[in-house]
Order: structure tokens, then C-alpha cells, then sequence
């Protein structure tokens, strides 16, 4: 007998269930019978048997970030046997989150003006570094989950694939074929998860300054400015973008505060990361070795990427366990909040 999901979800619009797909981070394009299923299936999927601590990659070789990320208890938890009021705030507003680890790392220690070793990046010597990244880097964190952004081979439909693109595609399969290895050996008991980064960079909009009317009507153009110019620049966009983002994640304020550092290290860090996104550099009178945060490193947009994308798992996590099941799926069928369109104008994945 179909459960009450399966006669629920085929009663809304494919723009709504585009919608609702886009929301849990599910694909945003198909048919109607193709949405439904992907929900149908992101339902029935098992809730976590731990508090999940996660591991999110922004793949590199010369500058890999990673970020290690738990969720964080709501700053006004709810009474027991209440849920939340179904609003757009709640489905788009980002989750707090403990930041337990923010690192850049380059896999190879060279210099970018030293001459080019044909053998550098050949098979084995990115075995070796893929190996000793997991091994010394990656496992001792015990993640629940590790995230590694999705490469492309091509990029802005360009016929040719780059020599550097086959080296980081390269990488990236000889971690999935490592971390799948250590986990079918039973040296690791987590999940492995591919992420593409458009699903990311869609799912937040352009931030304001300000929370007012003009000033979000601003952003708006501006991101819609930004997207039609995508073709000539949107590598550089993309990546302004999610700075953007993050920066105004930073911005707020303790009671709305969405990056919790769990050390006095990663307070340090933050907060220079914060400082150089607004121009200002502190003194280096000090040593770097006796302040961290001295010596964190100038290149933003890996660090950037690998946090936001572990926010924005989360997220759709969160969504997930909130409207996919019959209470919310009936109160959205009465709402309005899938009739907005909330997917950025990025193409579909």
C-alpha cells in the first residue's frame, strides 16, 4: 500500500517540487515522476546513529582547504512537543555550526616560480600525496561524513580539457578510491560524498550590508547583474559570491551568530579572515609562530569554499528531516512558501 508521501508528493506543481528538490539539496531538473522520486528516496534514507561531525574538502593541489564542522544547539531550543513554525526563513536561514578545524594545505612542497617536474604529478607520486593527506590529515579528525567537492573537466564549455584539471580530477578519484578502501577494510565507518559546487553556490543569496527593504532590492539586482555576465567572468563571480557570504555570516552578532570556533586558535583565525576581507592586516610585530592567526594564509576563496560547503550540507540536512515526512508536506501543500522562486539562475547540475 503507497504511504501517504507517495500520494502527497505527485499533487504538487514540478515548479514546486523543483523547489522543495532545490531545499534538500536534491538535482533541479528533470521530469515531475523524476522529482518525486529523488524525494521519495531522500525520505526514506536512515537518520544519522551519532551526532554527526563533518569533513568538507575544497579540492586542490597546491591549495586544498578543508574545514571539520558539528552542528550547534539553536540559541532558543524549542519546548518539547512544539516544532518550529513553517516560514522561508526557516528552510533558507543558514545552521549554527561548531567549527572544530580550518586548514589550507599544499600537497607538494614546491615553490610555483621552480621549474616543472614532468614526474611531480604523474600517478604515483599523487598516490602518495592522496595517501598521506588521508592517513595524517584527514582519519586522525574522525569525521562521520567527508565531503569533497566535485570537479569538472571542462570549464565554461570549453572543448579542450587543461593539463592542471586532469591532475586535480586525478586526486580527487584517488581520494574517493582511498577513503572507500579504509572504509571496506574497516579502518573507517563513515560516509563518502561527492558535492558539485554550483548546488552550493546557488543555495544562498546575495548578501546585504543591511537587512532593509533597498538595500536587499540592491543585492538582488546586483546578483542578477552578476549572472548575466557569468559567461565572460564566472569564475571570478562565483568565487566573489561566496566570499560575500561568508562575510556576512561573520558580520552578525553573537545572538545570531552562525560560525561557533571551538578553540582560541580558530577564534584567532576567524577573526583574521574576517580583518582581511575588510582591508585591514594586523601589525606583524609579533611572531607568527606565537600567533596563529599571523600566519593564516591570504588565499580566501579555498577556505571559503570548503566551509560553505559543509554549512550548506548541513543545511540541506536540516531541510530534509524537517519537510520531507507527512505533517510538512501537508502544511506545504497550504502554504505559499514553494510558490517563490528560490533557485539562483546557476545552472542546473
Amino acid at each position: 500500500m503507497p504511504s501517504t508521501l507517495e500520494t502527497l508528493l505527485p499533487k504538487f506543481k514540478a515548479r514546486q517540487l523543483k523547489q522543495l528538490s532545490f531545499l534538500c539539496g536534491a538535482k533541479t531538473s528533470g521530469l515531475k515522476s523524476e522529482f518525486v522520486e529523488r524525494l521519495l528516496s531522500l525520505a526514506q534514507l536512515p537518520a544519522p546513529r551519532r551526532q554527526p561531525l563533518i569533513l568538507s574538502i575544497d579540492m586542490g593541489i597546491r591549495n586544498l582547504g578543508y574545514s571539520l564542522l558539528s552542528p550547534a544547539a539553536a540559541t532558543s531550543p524549542r519546548r518539547k512537543g512544539k516544532s518550529a513554525p513553517l516560514t522561508r526563513e526557516a528552510v533558507r536561514s543558514p545552521p549554527r555550526v561548531n567549527l572544530h578545524a580550518w586548514q589550507r594545505r599544499e600537497l607538494f612542497d614546491t615553490s610555483p616560480d621552480d621549474p616543472v617536474d614532468p614526474d611531480q604529478y604523474s600517478p604515483t607520486s599523487l598516490a602518495i600525496a592522496a595517501d598521506r593527506l588521508v592517513r595524517r590529515d584527514l582519519l586522525p579528525l574522525k569525521p562521520t561524513h567527508i565531503l569533497i567537492e566535485r570537479q569538472r573537466w571542462r570549464s565554461g564549455g570549453a572543448s579542450t580539457v587543461l593539463e592542471w584539471t586532469l591532475r586535480v580530477n586525478t586526486l580527487e578519484a584517488m581520494l574517493h578510491a582511498s577513503l572507500r578502501t579504509l572504509r571496506e577494510l574497516g579502518h573507517w565507518d563513515g560516509e563518502l560524498i561527492s558535492v558539485a559546487p554550483p548546488s552550493v553556490t546557488r543555495f544562498w543569496p546575495a548578501p546585504s550590508k543591511e537587512d532593509t527593504p533597498k538595500k536587499r532590492a540592491r543585492a538582488s539586482k546586483t546578483m542578477e547583474s552578476e549572472v548575466k555576465v557569468r559567461k565572460k567572468s564566472n569564475s571570478k563571480q562565483t568565487k566573489k559570491h561566496k566570499i560575500g557570504v561568508l562575510t556576512g555570516w561573520l558580520k552578525r552578532g553573537p545572538e545570531d551568530q552562525v560560525i561557533l570556533p571551538a578553540t582560541s586558535d580558530l577564534e584567532s583565525a576567524v577573526e583574521q579572515f574576517r580583518l582581511r576581507l575588510s582591508g585591514i592586516r594586523r601589525s606583524r610585530s609579533r611572531d607568527a609562530e606565537d600567533d596563529p592567526a599571523q600566519a593564516w594564509p591570504l588565499k580566501l576563496d579555498d577556505l571559503t569554499d570548503c566551509l560553505l560547503q559543509g554549512v550548506t550540507w548541513l543545511k540541506w540536512e536540516e531541510n530534509r528531516a524537517l519537510l520531507l515526512n507527512e505533517k510538512r508536506v501537508l502544511e506545504l501543500l497550504d502554504s505559499d512558501i514553494l510558490d517563490e522562486e528560490m533557485v539562483t539562475p546557476l545552472d542546473d547540475v
